[in-house]
């Protein structure tokens, strides 16, 4: 990064995410609106409205039951999955929020996040209940029938696994560090983060791709990856360097665009940077 772009002035709004804290407020919505999107999914999927809103769409909707006996909760194998992939990020997102997070997260902001997820499920939602896009195999009455039938079903399910893990672990591993007063001042990079600079970022765009793929097949999958990096390449991760950048010194931005670049893949950098600046480039004392 050169020097004039650690400058740059960051959004006000970004700035008060930084500020570390809680908030009460904050933390309650966000709980409260993630608990929220759970019954939603849920009632599109139950009650038929989700079908009903893809006809009045315009589109066709798919011709396999979505309410079975099969399962629990009464939805065929495939959309009791669909559910459990909302499940799974509303626990996570949460437990984060809840026992993880240090940074303030105020109502404004918790809202705008919780609302945004809440919007990329239900479109995954609807889609998998389209005929032209859903994944849904034809006969599928069976769990066994579900993951033997269709493998980008498979395929998408074990992404969003990994990539869900990817992005709670990394968490973990690094509120673990700060915790340590030993590691007072010092940048996380160690565990998962010694892999890549903005692993959470890389866990969430997996996992969401895997939910997409699940929905709506791999070209929605696909097109829900290229999305988030470019979300995260363009605007995410620039703002993060800049924020950074005012509290520690770089070394000549070898790794400053990385998101899913292992560290020991920098093999271009020379052998005195190396010594200065650790094998990722990245300073690892705040000033």
């Amino acid at each position: 990064m050169e020097k004039g772009d650690t400058q740059q002035e960051l959004p006000s709004w970004y700035q008060d995410t930084r500020k570390k804290g809680i908030s009460v407020a904050g933390n309650a919505l966000f709980t409260i609106l993630r608990l929220a999107d759970l019954p939603l999914q849920y009632y599109l999927l139950s009650s038929g409205l989700g079908l009903r809103a893809v006809r009045k769409l315009g589109g066709t909707t798919i011709s396999s039951p979505v309410t079975s006996p099969a399962t629990a909760i009464g939805l065929s194998p495939y959309h009791t999955l669909v559910f459990g992939l909302a499940v799974g990020s509303a626990t996570k997102q949460i437990y984060w929020c809840l026992g993880v997070a240090d940074n303030k997260f105020d109502p404004g902001f918790s809202t705008m996040v919780a609302v945004y997820n809440t919007v990329l499920n239900t479109l995954n939602t609807l889609l998998s209940l389209w005929a032209i896009s859903s994944n849904r195999p034809a006969f599928a009455d069976t769990w066994g029938e579900l993951f033997t039938s269709n493998s980008t079903v498979v395929f998408g399910a074990a992404l969003y696994g990994l990539g869900l893990w990817t992005e709670w672990w990394c968490e973990v591993q690094r509120k673990r560090f700060k915790q340590n007063p030993a590691n007072k001042g010092k940048l996380c990079t160690e565990g998962l983060f010694g892999l890549a600079r903005n692993i959470n970022y890389g866990g969430y765009t997996l996992w969401r791709a895997g939910y997409s793929i699940v929905c709506a097949g791999l070209p929605w999958g696909v097109g829900m990856f290229a999305f988030l990096a470019g979300d995260f390449a363009g605007r995410a991760i620039p703002y993060l360097e800049t924020y950074l950048a005012k509290k520690v010194s770089f070394c000549h931005g070898q790794a400053e665009k990385q998101l899913l670049i292992p560290f020991h893949s920098m093999e271009s950098i020379g052998a005195r940077s190396r010594r200065r600046c650790h094998t990722s480039c990245f300073p690892m004392f705040i000033e």
